[in-house]
């Protein structure tokens, strides 16, 4: 953009201002002053300048933290067009960089003078800011909307912690990954190895689509777990091995304790969510997913699962079958649990599976206590009553645990599962 305008015989600088920013500038629509000259070239040189400290202007009336000369404000735009310049017009090119220079200095003398030398050097072409690349990035991403949109997540946290490309090596990579395993009361991201591995896949992605496009170099992969990561991640695996990582059974007099608040609070939609998940040990998206034409008050199919082995049937306990009655007599919208809202990923258990995080939340119990437990606490109170692991995976929707079983047999049968199920029992309160 030239900035230029020709008024009689002279050239003027003029700038747009900013609907919102108007108001604090005393109403200007434009910035309109003469450059003194009749030569363009001259003109333009002097443009640039006059444009450069009304940017300034603008950015501080829009309530900008810094001074005038903020970090990298315009910088892209200076940077695109030197590098027209420097193809085209190499004196005008020289007059920009002048200016340029002339705004590090001035952010320099302000007390700014990292900003400064980054400043100077994106704009001169020195440095490669990383943030402007993400869109083309993301926009070759071929995923669920819902795992492209963390993904996007985890490429932004990277692209703010490093902001330049050319700052990014296995030495300063190590320390991103020490900032994200920090507690947050220590000025880091709290994450476990899991959220760490997931972040350093984003940047992966992001760097191996900088290389593609020329902007990083080839020959350096600096994004690889440190062995830091992998050590705890080992020590993650074995702990999970022996049982002591994952979700935290509810007691059965707990279950009945939550039904009661959500009864307490109105919330008759979580009430029966809680009902079926205390008396199938079905997943909350398999619950939320059941349709009025797979269910009957004498039996529910789960068609809808993430696994092969939890497509099945579940015998309708006999405390569950008035509370099936009703919500297939009640559903407006073909699905058992009537009214819910879908995501924008489609998933129809997303708000009221918060609406029981909060639940719990108020009711003492911490992050290891989630819907899942419920399911948990079936398969407990079936192990207690006697039901063979076989059977209680047929009815739960797990893998079989031994090959023979898992490979040849076709499950146990409807009334199997019906006479195991019935042994499910809570305490009254």
């Amino acid at each position: 953009m030239s900035h230029l305008e020709r008024r009689a015989n002279r050239w003027y600088a003029v700038l747009t201002i900013p609907k919102e920013v108007r108001p604090k500038l005393n109403g200007k629509i434009r910035f309109v002053k003469s450059t003194g000259t009749a030569d363009k070239r001259i003109a333009q040189s002097r443009a640039y300048a006059l444009v450069a400290q009304w940017k300034d202007q603008i950015a501080k009336a829009q309530g900008g933290e810094e001074a005038e000369g903020s970090f990298l404000d315009g910088v892209l735009e200076y940077r695109q067009e030197l590098e027209a310049l420097r193809r085209n017009d190499r004196d005008q090119y020289e007059a920009l960089a002048g200016v340029i220079i002339e705004k590090a200095e001035k952010l320099d003398a302000q007390g700014y003078p990292e900003d400064a030398q980054q400043l100077a050097r994106i704009a001169l072409g020195e440095q490669t800011p990383i943030a402007p690349e993400l869109k083309d990035w993301s926009d070759n991403l071929h995923l669920k909307p819902k795992t492209a949109e963390q993904m996007e997540k985890d490429a932004k946290r990277m692209a703010t912690h490093f902001e330049i490309i050319e700052a990014i090596d296995l030495e300063s990579v190590r320390e991103w990954a020490k900032t994200l395993m920090l507690p947050k009361d220590q000025d880091g991201h709290g994450y476990g190895v899991s959220s760490v591995k997931r972040c350093f896949s984003a940047a992966r992605s992001v760097w191996h689509h900088l290389q593609e496009i020329g902007k990083a170099p080839a020959d350096r992969e600096p994004f690889k777990l440190p062995s830091f990561v992998q050590r705890q991640e080992r020590a993650t695996a074995s702990k999970n091995r022996n049982g002591s990582k994952g979700w935290s059974a509810f007691e059965p007099i707990d279950v009945v304790r939550l039904r009661r608040a959500a009864m307490d609070d109105g919330d008759e939609s979580l009430v029966d969510l809680i009902d079926l998940g205390m008396y199938t040990g079905a997943r909350i998206e398999e619950l939320c997913s059941l349709r009025t034409g797979d269910s009957s008050p004498d039996r529910l199919r789960i068609t809808d699962s993430k696994t092969n082995a939890g497509i099945r049937e579940i015998p309708v306990h006999r405390e569950l079958k008035s509370t099936v009655k009703r919500l297939l007599a009640e559903s407006k919208d073909g699905y058992l649990l009537s009214g819910l809202t879908f995501n924008k990923y489609g998933d129809r258990s997303n708000a009221i599976g918060k609406r029981f995080g909060r639940l719990k939340v108020r009711h003492g119990f911490g992050s290891s206590y989630v819907f899942h437990s419920i399911r948990k606490t079936v398969v407990t109170l079936l192990e207690d009553a006697g039901v063979s692991e076989n059977l209680t995976a047929d009815i739960v929707g797990h893998e079989k645990p031994r090959i023979t079983y898992g490979l040849y047999s076709g499950g146990h049968s409807l009334d199997s599962k019906f006479k195991a199920i019935q042994l499910l029992k809570y305490p009254k309160i």
